[in-house]
């Protein structure tokens, strides 16, 4: 068995599935989106990992990802079931995202959103990735850089490998090993503890100097109220994003979160199985300040920039 933890000094391509598992894959895609599909789907995705001595290089939608099947939930549902995996926000996420767009994508996983809009953004769009966990962290580097390695107009990247939360510091980060994208701030009976750095939302855009944001994706595992309420509490007008898609963990929320967005302007237009989706009701006024603002601060005056990591202190 390949140690999944190394493989990513590999180029992208080494492992290439062969055509009986290819053609495995591409079957279950073409199924359809209902309750049969998923039973033929679940029974072929076991005959491909019972097979697996690692991970596979694969090309998916117009991006290029080494999934890893065997810890991460995420990578398994858009490998084999797409039309299960956030199916309509990727649409709308896609329809939304101008190619000068922002996407502002916490807890990336293995970068299934972030290589999608990478890969539509020009040169002045701007993907901003948060994810805390270092294996994760790995797999959406690698994933981003194999998407984007034809692409002559680069969009700017941002990976930010820390935690969205309510304050600034460090916290305990609690492993699932079993499924990766599971892993949490608050979910204590996990096997692995490690310590992460946290910082607020609105902290870490005024860093970058974004001066709009398209579309914000938030699925922390039931920490969504800590990581968004701050931001949509108190972020200027010309940061309010046009899109929010939120996973869908009211239940473990301590705080009004879906109200606190509302109030700002939002209506909710989508429920689906995982997500809710949030949009502005209107166009939201810009003051002049805030107008002045947007346009000193352009993206394209740091589109140059291919790859930007935020390193630890």
């Amino acid at each position: 068995m390949v140690d999944v933890n190394s493989v990513f000094e590999h180029h992208f391509g080494h492992f290439t599935p062969d055509e009986v598992t290819a053609e495995r894959i591409a079957w279950c895609r073409r199924l359809p989106a209902n309750w049969f599909g998923k039973q033929l789907a679940q029974w072929q995705r076991k005959r491909v990992i019972r097979g697996l001595e690692g991970p596979l290089d694969l090309r998916l939608d117009g991006i290029k990802m080494r999934v890893v099947l065997v810890d991460n939930v995420s990578e398994r549902s858009f490998v084999f079931m797409p039309w299960r995996f956030d199916a309509l926000e990727r649409e709308l996420m896609l329809k939304l995202l101008p190619r000068d767009g922002v996407l502002v994508d916490i807890g990336a996983n293995a970068g299934i959103y972030s290589c999608l809009a990478a890969r539509q953004l020009g040169k002045s769009g701007v993907v901003v990735a948060f994810e805390p966990n270092p294996l994760m962290v790995e797999r959406l580097r690698f994933n981003l850089g194999a998407t984007l390695a034809d692409c002559t107009d680069k969009p700017r990247i941002d990976i930010q490998p820390v935690a969205v939360s309510d304050d600034s510091g460090s916290m305990s980060f609690y492993v699932n090993r079993k499924n990766l994208g599971a892993s949490s701030l608050s979910r204590q009976h996990h096997s692995r503890k490690i310590e992460v750095d946290c910082r607020p939302l609105l902290s870490v855009i005024e860093d970058l100097k974004l001066s709009r944001i398209h579309v914000l994706k938030c699925d922390v595992e039931g920490n969504e109220d800590r990581a968004l309420l701050p931001f949509f509490t108190d972020a200027p007008n010309h940061l309010l994003p046009a899109c929010v898609i939120v996973e869908d963990n009211e239940s473990q929320w301590q705080q009004p979160l879906l109200e606190v967005i509302m109030q700002r302007g939002y209506v909710e237009t989508h429920r689906t199985r995982m997500n809710v989706v949030l949009q502005q009701r209107r166009q939201i006024k810009l003051s002049e300040s805030e107008t002045a603002v947007r346009e000193a601060v352009k993206t394209s005056s740091v589109a140059g920039l291919a790859y930007r990591e935020k390193t630890r202190s």
